[in-house]
C-alpha cells in the first residue's frame, strides 16, 4: 500500500462493452460484427484499476448478461469483499466452482484488482505477481477466417507485408475451399519471399462428435502446417487423444481447456497436446499461472490466445502470460487494435508492428486521431499502465418523437425537448452524418437557462428516424420539409428562431429565404457554408473512388441505393472520448447516401451561398476555433460585412471542435439566450 492512506472500501462498476468492428470475423462456431466484452472499474479512493472479460457462450457457456449480472450482484451491489492482494488469492482459491460459471466475469473483476493493488504500491502487476519484468515483448500470429479468396488473399497480403510469418487459418470444412486456403497462402508466401512460413488449424469443434470424418478431412487436405485446434466436441479427451495420434498432428486444446481439472482428462492419452490460454476463458491470471505452470511441468507447449473484440487491456495481460509460459510459448495471439476495432476505451491502443511484435521493452509507438504519439517503456510500471475509462451513459432529456406527414406522406420524425406551443420556440437542423438527437446536449442546456423556451430538431429526409435511410428525395422536398415544419411553428409559437449546425446552416439559410413570413431570427451553429480543403479533399476523392469503382467493375446501382460513402470520422467532429464513442457506435447516423442524394448536397451547399446573402432575419453566427471540417476563413469572409458593429447581427467563435453542442453546450446555451433577449 502506499504511503497515502486509502479509504478501506473497493467499489466495482461493471458495464458491457460492445465495439463495433471494420470487418465481420467469422468460423465454423459463430460470426461476429461487434466485440462482446464486460468491463469494470475497481476504485478506492484517487486510485482506480480496470478489467476487461469476455464472455462467450459457445467456449465456456457463459454469456454477457449474465456474467454482468453475476458481477452486479457479488461485487456491485455492496462494498467489495476483498481489500487486498492476499485476500484476492484466497477468494480465487475458495471460489472456485463461481468462477467456473463465471470465469470471463471473475477475469474482469479480477484484473481490475491487480491493477488497483499494483497501482497502489506503485509497481506493475508483474511485480504484484512476483513475474520478471523484462518479458513485455512477443511476436504475434496471423489469424485467417473464413472469408472469401478476394477478401483472404488481401489478409494474407497484409500480413506478410508486416512480416509475420506465423498463420492461424480457420476452417470452414469444405476441403475444396479450405486447400484454396492453404493454396493461396502458400502461393503468397513465396510472392512476398517470406521465409519460415508456419501454419496451424483452426476447426473451432467443427467435427464435433464424427472423429472418422475429422481424420479423413485432415488427411485429405493436404498443405504444411504442424498442428489441428480444437477438431471435434470440446472436452472430448479420449476422442481428441485419437485424432492426434492417428493424424500423427498435435491437438490444440482452447475451449477444451477451462479449469486445471481440465489437465486431468489429458494427462495419461497418448497423443500430443497444445496448451491455448486464454485469460478470459480460464478465469483470470491467477487461474492463467496455476494453468500455465501445470503445463509446462506436463512438457507441453503453450499458445496464448485471445478473443475476438478484446480490448488492448486483455492483450495487456496477455503479455503478462506470455512471460509466465516462458520458453514454453510457441506462438501468441492478441488484440489487432485499428486493424479491427473502431475505437476502444483504453490508451494506447497495442497492437502488432512489424514482423508481429508487440514491444513494450522499447518506446511504443501508435498512430492517434491527434497524430503520432509514443509511450515510453516506464508507463506500464504502475498497474497495467493502461489508461482506461467507463463508457458514459448519454442522456437525451427524454424528447417526446413526433412526426410531420408532408405531402408526399413521407414522415418526418422530430425531437421536442419543452411545450408544443408558447412564446419562442428554436427549430435546429442538422448536419449530414448526423440526425436530430445530435442536438440533446445544447436542447438541454438551452432549456436549463430558459425553461419557457422550447426546442425541436427535425431529422432530414433520408436521416435519423425518417425511412429510407440515404435517400434525400428531391431538391424542392427537402426544402419544403423545413419550410412547412416552420410555418407550423408559426401558427402555434409567437416567434419562431430557425437554427442550422453544419450543412442544416446551409438548409437553414435556402428556407428562410423561402419563407413568406421570415424566421424571428436564424442561429448559425459552425456553418458548413466552405468547407476547408482537407475536408474538401475527402469528399472528392471518395466521390470519384466510388464512381471509378462502379465503372471498373461494371455496377448497376439503383437509383434509391445508398452507396455513395459519407467520408467523415468521429475525429472530424470531437475529440472528446465520450463523444467519439457516442458517435461511433450512433446506430442512426448516415454513412452513406444515394448517388442522386451526393448532387443534392452539392446544390445546397451552392444555393445556400445566395441565400445568406439575401438574409433580412437577425442572425448570430458561432465558429468552432478548433474546426476540422469548416473554412471558417472563407465563412467570416463572406458573411462578415452583415455583422456590423452596433447591429442586430453577431458573429462569434468559441474554442472547440466542429461539434460545439457536444464540447460547450452551456457556452452555446449562454450566447444562444444572451442573443434572443436582444431580438
Amino acid at each position: 500500500m502506499n504511503k497515502k492512506t486509502q479509504p478501506e472500501n473497493i467499489t466495482i462498476q461493471a458495464t458491457s462493452l460492445e465495439l463495433s468492428l471494420k470487418t465481420t470475423v467469422r468460423h465454423a462456431s459463430a460470426s461476429r460484427k461487434k466485440g462482446e466484452s464486460i468491463w469494470v472499474k475497481a476504485q478506492r479512493g484517487e486510485y482506480t484499476g480496470h478489467g476487461e472479460g469476455c464472455p462467450r457462450s459457445y467456449v465456456a457457456g457463459d454469456d454477457l448478461a449474465s456474467s454482468l449480472g453475476w458481477v452486479n450482484q457479488i461485487f456491485g451491489s455492496s462494498a467489495c469483499p476483498i481489500h487486498t492482494y492476499d485476500e484476492l488469492v484466497r477468494w480465487t482459491d475458495q471460489n472456485r466452482p463461481l468462477i467456473d460459471t463465471y470465469p470471463s466475469a471473475w477475469c474482469a473483476v479480477e484484473t481490475a484488482l491487480l491493477d488497483l493493488f499494483a497501482r497502489e504500491r506503485s509497481i506493475s502487476v508483474e511485480e504484484l505477481l512476483h513475474l520478471p519484468t523484462d518479458r513485455r515483448y512477443s511476436r504475434y500470429s496471423a489469424v485467417l477466417g473464413n472469408d472469401k479468396p478476394w477478401k483472404f488473399k488481401g489478409q494474407t497480403d497484409l500480413y506478410l507485408i508486416k512480416g509475420i510469418t506465423d498463420f492461424k487459418v480457420k476452417l470452414c470444412g469444405e476441403l475444396a475451399k479450405d486447400q484454396e486456403k492453404l493454396t493461396i497462402l502458400q502461393a503468397l508466401a513465396r510472392e512476398h519471399q517470406a521465409e519460415g512460413v508456419r501454419v496451424r488449424l483452426d476447426a473451432n469443434n467443427l467435427w464435433r462428435e464424427d472423429l472418422a470424418g475429422s481424420v479423413r478431412f485432415i488427411n485429405a487436405l493436404g498443405g504444411n502446417f504442424f498442428a489441428v485446434e480444437e477438431p471435434l466436441r470440446a472436452g472430448n479427451a479420449k476422442a481428441l487423444s485419437h485424432f492426434s495420434v492417428e493424424t500423427g498432428l498435435p491437438v490444440i486444446l482452447d475451449e477444451s481447456l477451462c479449469t486445471e481439472a481440465d489437465l486431468d482428462e489429458f494427462q495419461s492419452l497418448p497423443g500430443q497436446f497444445i496448451a491455448n490460454i486464454k485469460i478470459s476463458r480460464v478465469g483470470g491470471m491467477l487461474r492463467a499461472h496455476h494453468i500455465i505452470n501445470r503445463v509446462k511441468a506436463m512438457g507441453w507447449d503453450i499458445i496464448i490466445g485471445c478473443h475476438v473484440g478484446e480490448t488492448s487491456l486483455l492483450t495487456r495481460c496477455g503479455l503478462i502470460a506470455a512471460a509466465m509460459a516462458g520458453e514454453s510459448l510457441i506462438a501468441h495471439e492478441g488484440a489487432f487494435g485499428d486493424y479491427l476495432l473502431k475505437h476502444e476505451p483504453a490508451f494506447p491502443m497495442l497492437t502488432f508492428q512489424q514482423e508481429g511484435r508487440l514491444d513494450l521493452q522499447s518506446p511504443y509507438h501508435l498512430k492517434t486521431v491527434q497524430g503520432l504519439k509514443r509511450v515510453e517503456p516506464t508507463t506500464w510500471s504502475s498497474g497495467l499502465g493502461m489508461s482506461c475509462r467507463m463508457p458514459e451513459a448519454i442522456t437525451d432529456g427524454e424528447p417526446r418523437i413526433k412526426t410531420l406527414t408532408m405531402p408526399d406522406d413521407y414522415p418526418i420524425h422530430y425531437r421536442v425537448w419543452g411545450q408544443e406551443k408558447g412564446e419562442d420556440v428554436i427549430l435546429i437542423l442538422h448536419g449530414g452524418m448526423s440526425h436530430s438527437g445530435w442536438q440533446a446536449p445544447l436542447a438541454k442546456a438551452l432549456r436549463n437557462r430558459h425553461d419557457h423556451l422550447t426546442v425541436m430538431a427535425a431529422d432530414r429526409r433520408g436521416c435519423g428516424l425518417n425511412p429510407i435511410r440515404g435517400d434525400l428525395g428531391t431538391m424542392p422536398q427537402v426544402i419544403d420539409d423545413v419550410v412547412r415544419h416552420v410555418e407550423l411553428l408559426q401558427r402555434s409559437f409567437s416567434r419562431v428562431h430557425l437554427a442550422g449546425w453544419c450543412q442544416g446552416a446551409q438548409y437553414a439559410a435556402i428556407a428562410a429565404s423561402a419563407l413568406e413570413r421570415k424566421p424571428d431570427s436564424m442561429i448559425l451553429l459552425t456553418p458548413g457554408f466552405f468547407w476547408n480543403e482537407r475536408f474538401r479533399s475527402v469528399i472528392t476523392i471518395a466521390e470519384n473512388v466510388m464512381m471509378d469503382m462502379i465503372s471498373e467493375f461494371n455496377l448497376k446501382p439503383e437509383r434509391d441505393h445508398a452507396c455513395i460513402p459519407i467520408p467523415m470520422e468521429p475525429a472530424d467532429f470531437t475529440l472528446e472520448e465520450k463523444w467519439l464513442d457516442f458517435i461511433e457506435n450512433d446506430p442512426l447516423k448516415t454513412t452513406q447516401i444515394t448517388l442522386k442524394s451526393a448532387n443534392i448536397m452539392d446544390e445546397i451547399q451552392e444555393r445556400s451561398w445566395y441565400a445568406i446573402l439575401t438574409n433580412t432575419c437577425p442572425t448570430l453566427a458561432i465558429l468552432a476555433e478548433n474546426d476540422r471540417i469548416v473554412d471558417n476563413k472563407k465563412v467570416a469572409d463572406f458573411i462578415g460585412h452583415q455583422f456590423i458593429a452596433n447591429g442586430p447581427n453577431s458573429l462569434e467563435t468559441i474554442e472547440t471542435a466542429h461539434a460545439a453542442q457536444f464540447e460547450k453546450p452551456a457556452l452555446l446555451a449562454e450566447r444562444i439566450v444572451t442573443f434572443l433577449n436582444r431580438v
